[in-house]
């Protein structure tokens, strides 16, 4: 880090991959001045950003744009999502636009493309506002999608689900080992709290982990309102609502989704670098071993605890 001081001001060059300006593409450097007052304390003025920022969003580059990331950083980001029901306090395009938020701020870390979010997927509750499509479209649409960005360059494929049902997550993994059999690309097919665990999150539908994502990645998608009407509510009442997890209106915050998005951000790019480096296929496959048998030992310790905690015996 760079400092220079001037009279009563403090100027620092940060890295834009420090969380405060994450926003911005971590290459370029943002200055910030800060004045410290009487008692020593340093407020933040403002920030003026001295390098150009990148696009990294796919349908809104040039060709020109695409062709230099595919030289420079051939990486590409996969969001996939549904439209389902999530509660009345969150958008039924919840898991969509929660894999294109994380997708594009990876990105920013970490380099590449993110292409637009898909939602024909697999699967849904059965509640209104749900689109289920069949499996072999959703198959064929994300294989079709691997063809044409190995066609054009990208080396490394990134497919993160935020929509999760075991069988939508099994079926991309398969449709990337099948297309990893064919091509020199390397493909990674995994859901989001995949690379979370550490901040406790293990994936839910609507409830304290999902809810609280949204209030860090797109918090006026949030409906507060409708939160608040569920403080309280048993784990069957908030069921029967179409929410599985933990109650958000007692349980979720923009700092738990803060930190459980850090924790992504970080571990996506290290494998990003990784796998650029290496282009070892056989890495992939590792990590989806991984995170078939966290997600199996997870589920079985949580069915165990739900057991013990609901279960009345005679």
């Amino acid at each position: 880090m760079l400092n220079r001081r001037s009279e009563s001001f403090e100027y620092f060059e940060i890295p834009v991959s420090r969380r405060a300006v994450t926003k911005y593409n971590n290459r370029d450097i943002i200055y910030l001045k800060r004045r410290v007052n009487s008692s020593g304390r340093k407020n933040v003025l403002r920030g003026t950003i001295m390098a150009e920022i990148k696009e990294i969003r796919f349908e809104r580059m040039r060709p020109g744009e695409l062709e230099e990331t595919a030289r420079e950083q051939p990486v590409a980001w996969m969001p996939l999502g549904t439209l389902e029901w999530h509660g009345r306090h969150l958008p039924v395009g919840l898991d969509a636009l929660k894999a294109h938020a994380l997708c594009s701020r990876i990105a920013e870390r970490a380099g590449g493309v993110v292409l637009p979010a898909n939602y024909f997927s697999t699967g849904g509750m059965p509640f209104p506002w749900t689109f289920k499509y069949n499996p072999s479209l959703t198959a064929r649409a994300v294989f079709d999608t691997l063809r044409r960005l190995s066609a054009y360059g990208f080396k490394v494929i990134f497919i993160i689900t935020g929509h999760y049902p075991p069988h939508q997550v099994l079926l991309l993994m398969a449709v990337a080992e099948a297309f990893m059999a064919s091509s020199d690309a390397v493909v990674v097919a995994l859901p989001e709290f995949s690379m979370a665990a550490e901040s406790g999150y293990n994936g839910d539908h609507a409830a304290k982990w999902e809810t609280s994502l949204m209030m860090e990645l797109c918090p006026d998608l949030v409906d507060e309102n409708e939160m608040s009407k569920l403080s309280g509510k048993s784990w069957l009442a908030l069921f029967q609502r179409g929410i599985q997890g933990e109650n958000p209106a007692d349980a979720a915050s923009r700092e738990a989704g803060a930190e459980a998005v850090a924790e992504i951000i970080e571990k996506y790019s290290e494998l990003a670098d990784s796998l650029l480096a290496s282009r070892d296929k056989s890495a992939a496959r590792k990590v989806h071993r991984k995170a078939i048998a966290d997600f199996i030992e997870y589920q079985t310790g949580n069915i165990k605890e739900q057991i013990d905690k609901y279960l009345v015996h005679p």
